[in-house]
């Protein structure tokens, strides 16, 4: 007899992943797998304020909780405020992507009647049940393993549901009305490049972005950048040089969102974006340098295309990249030339 429970039993389950917006995004999955599987559950979903607007583009998620774990709601204090607020909801069921000890604390004081997580978070025996991490799948895939957590749960929960992501008109007309006034007309053909990332070893080269750019405007492309506001100084140089338009700092996650679902490819390191470019089936291609897809972070998309060295010995040096080669070469993205992406980007615009 199974001492897994049903899925069916729980009314409220609260999906917690407070990581980077790439893992936000790629744990959007597991909701609307959740949302499928039981229609009646209500589905509350802790994020960073940061990832907030992001989640709340999914009409499965019934509430999002804003934990501003860095900030206003930092250290013990913080954890509790949360617990309490996911009690008064009447949470019975957490699921707990992200592994850190503030996590665990934060489902233990919660009080679920059950209470799941990977065998390699950090203080696992807090949750009531544990799944094995298993580093050669796909996030997506890892997400949805936590299910097999439940009773009766068959082989096809695990495959990857399609997402409806839901824009709000506000946000449309902000990028119709931004396009116009940059002068990109309706029926242009929209790239758009992502250069940044909060890992400097992650980025490819700044000039081989604008060579790019060049590259995709001979051919008739109207090339958009995009960011955070951190990015806004690197994409500015980027425009400048290569005549492109610049958005980074302007607009919001689901800006860009919206933006991605007007556009034929978006060009990105191994960031968010990458991710954000699947939720709307945006064909992507990714440079990767310092890291690797085998990590379990490739683009998901139908139509994507990955970049990189895959003869260096060095790499990959991180899963999450550094701010310094450790061997002070960065050869990893210095050879991928221009020319190399610039071929992989015209054959995934050939097939899309």
């Amino acid at each position: 007899m199974s001492t897994k429970p049903d899925l069916k039993n729980f009314k409220h389950i609260a999906v917690i992943q407070t990581a980077f917006l790439g893992d936000v995004a790629l744990s959007l999955y597991l909701v609307k797998k959740l949302k499928d599987e039981q229609p009646e559950t209500k589905i509350s979903f802790v994020t960073t304020p940061s990832a907030s607007p992001l989640v709340m583009c999914l009409p499965e998620v019934d509430n999002v909780i804003s934990y501003d774990k860095k900030g206003l709601q930092s250290g013990f204090r913080g954890i509790k405020f949360i617990a309490e607020e996911l009690k008064e909801r009447k949470v019975d069921c957490i699921l707990s992507l992200h592994r850190s000890f503030r996590t665990a604390f934060l489902s233990y004081f919660t009080k679920p009647v059950y209470s799941v997580s990977f065998n390699k978070s950090a203080l696992s025996v807090l949750y009531k049940y544990r799944i094995k991490y298993k580093p050669h799948l796909h996030e997506i895939q890892r997400d949805l393993s936590l299910l097999d957590s439940f009773d009766n749960i068959n082989n096809h929960i695990l495959q990857i549901p399609d997402l409806k992501i839901e824009i709000e008109d506000e946000s449309k007309e902000f990028i119709e009305n931004k396009l116009n006034e940059i002068g990109i007309k309706q029926g242009d053909d929209i790239i758009i490049i992502a250069p940044g990332s909060i890992w400097e070893t992650k980025r490819w080269e700044e000039n081989y972005f604008a060579e790019l750019c060049l590259l995709f405007k001979d051919k008739g492309y109207k090339t958009v950048l995009i960011g955070s506001k951190v990015d806004k100084e690197i994409c500015s140089r980027i425009a400048i040089s290569s005549q492109s338009y610049n958005l980074a700092g302007e607009a919001s996650i689901p800006q860009t969102l919206y933006l991605m679902k007007l556009s034929k490819l978006t060009v990105t390191n191994d960031s968010a974006p990458t991710h954000f470019a699947g939720l709307m089936n945006c064909p992507v291609v990714t440079v990767y340098g310092p890291t690797s897809p085998q990590f379990g972070f490739a683009p998901s998309g139908r139509n994507s295309r990955i970049v990189e060295n895959e003869s260096l010995k060095c790499k990959p040096c991180s899963i999450h990249g550094s701010h310094k080669c450790p061997i002070g070469t960065h050869e990893c993205m210095k050879e991928l030339k221009p020319e190399i992406v610039y071929m992989a980007c015209m054959d995934v615009l050939r097939q899309s």
